[in-house]
């Protein structure tokens, strides 16, 4: 009976957690109200943070939330060392956090799903990331901020948004599993790619990530990405069975497009609350003789 209970608080805590977007606009307003919050700027180069950013914002390059599991590159930190960092940017389990690179891509989405990994409660993703912000012509900084370092403080592991190799084997097959694969088509169908093996998990379902998104230019003639109307975007995950499904896997090559896709499908959408990240996904799939397609 402990045990039953356990696992029910577990549950109803981790139920507050979610990723949420946030406008350029309602991210200002919290700036200029001195909210609270920790924003992380994921953009891929220092240089970029350097020569402006948004108030407040510290750089950290998305691979430091990655880590070689047994030989395999590039699976999400293990959560020990993952909580160690959020405490030294400032965050402990109560504080808000805004991530944002510079098109509003899969990688803040990446971040998001680690934090909901842990159980972490107010995630944000800037939509349209830093382009968006400068199309607004909102206030930059080239100023650090002052960030006194916290301990995280207790947190609970959602096993049930992760998919490991094992989980896959047990999936292939089964017609109430939809296994999602968010690469490009060339990728799907085995055209590119770099891998041992090339191709997708054998009856994998192909959805490019950014088919969920239409393509804005700013004034400044950068690109950014904005969400596409849900009743759009919902076309298709219900043609494949998502809606439905007891379970849906994503993957992509390394575990990164696909965290844009779970974020669609668990909370834009709302259409599916069983959905788990393959972090280990091509990247690691390919190395073994499970089977594949074409």
């Amino acid at each position: 009976m402990a045990k039953f209970i356990f696992a029910i608080l577990i549950l109803i805590t981790l139920s507050f957690a979610e990723i949420m977007l946030i406008s350029p606009k309602e991210l200002y307003k919290k700036i200029k109200k001195k909210e609270n919050i920790v924003i992380l700027d994921l953009r891929k180069s220092i240089k970029e943070y350097w020569k402006e950013h948004i108030p407040g914002a510290q750089w950290v390059h998305f691979e430091n939330f990655r880590f070689p599991k047994n030989g395999t590159p590039a699976f999400f930190v293990p959560t020990e060392v993952f909580v160690q960092k959020l405490g030294k940017l400032g965050i402990t389990k109560d504080t808000p956090v805004v991530l944002y690179d510079a098109e509003g891509t899969f990688i803040p989405f990446y971040v998001a799903w680690g934090l909901d990994y842990i159980g972490h409660k107010k995630v944000y993703v800037l939509h349209g990331g830093f382009n968006h912000w400068k199309d607004l012509d909102l206030p930059t900084t080239k100023d650090y901020p002052r960030v006194e370092g916290k301990d995280y403080g207790d947190f609970m592991i959602n096993e049930r948004i992760r998919a490991t190799l094992e989980d896959v084997k047990k999936a292939l097959g089964r017609k109430d599993v939809v296994i999602l694969d968010a690469r490009t088509p060339e990728l799907y169908e085995g055209k590119a790619g770099s891998w041992k093996r090339l191709g997708h998990i054998k009856e994998a379902v192909n959805r490019f990530w950014k088919q969920d998104f239409e393509e804005r230019v700013n004034k400044y003639g950068k690109k950014y990405y904005l969400l596409k109307p849900k009743d759009e975007v919902a076309i298709f995950y219900e043609s494949v069975g998502v809606k439905n499904a007891k379970e849906v896997i994503l993957y992509c090559g390394q575990g990164l497009m696909s965290a844009a896709t779970y974020y669609v499908i668990k909370y834009y959408l709302k259409m599916n609350d069983n959905v788990k990240l393959y972090d280990g996904s091509w990247n690691e799939y390919s190395q073994t003789n499970l089977p594949k397609e074409p």
